[in-house]
């Protein structure tokens, strides 16, 4: 039940539904966390997220949308593959305004330890690693791919009228410029 799509990412009504209009966004390579996901995939399924969050809002009526990306068995992620959560929320419903934070208490034992906590994770240097290009199968990749290959006859077209004109450009030249004309001698 695909609701949405990109090169890397399908856009899936949940079929175990928690609320109305309940979507995953997952990849279409396995990646076992969202953790996995360069800067450039983060931010192309990050794009499906809010597509999803408008389709809910005006397809479906919702008031709004909870998103969630739980990461590791002890953040609650379910299954060894990445996906994020897209909640749509309505005000008629039980838990309407409930933030999906409200799970966690308030922990006043952390608050004096701020500084402590900033520095061990100001501490940690993080490479996202290299881009990645999009998934063969996508429609994006077939365009990119027919697009280039019509780049190239073009370019090939092109090249081969610019060597022509190289070619009559050089028989120009080697021509004397004195043939065909008239001079006199003084």
């Amino acid at each position: 039940m695909i609701v949405g799509e990109t090169d890397n990412f399908y856009a899936w009504l949940e079929v175990q539904p928690r609320a109305k209009g309940h979507t995953q966004i997952v990849p279409k390579e396995h990646k076992e966390s969202v953790l996995d996901y360069t800067p450039q995939e983060y931010d192309e399924a990050m794009s499906l997220v809010r597509e999803v969050v408008v389709k809910a809002k005006k397809g479906l009526g919702a008031d709004g949308a909870s998103v969630t990306m739980n990461i590791d068995e002890a953040g609650g992620q379910m299954l060894d593959h990445a996906y994020i959560s897209v909640f749509p929320r309505f005000e008629e419903d039980e838990n309407a305004g409930t933030p999906t934070g409200a799970i966690f208490q308030h922990r006043e034992d952390l608050a004096d330890k701020l500084e402590e906590l900033q520095g061990q994770m100001d501490s940690v240097d993080v490479d996202f690693g290299q881009p990645v290009e999009p998934h063969p199968e996508s429609q994006k990749y077939k365009e990119e791919k027919k697009q280039q290959e019509q780049e190239s006859v073009e370019e090939t077209g092109t090249q081969n009228k610019a060597s022509e004109k190289e070619e009559t450009d050089e028989k120009e030249e080697k021509e004397p410029e004195h043939e065909g004309k008239s001079f006199e001698w003084k």
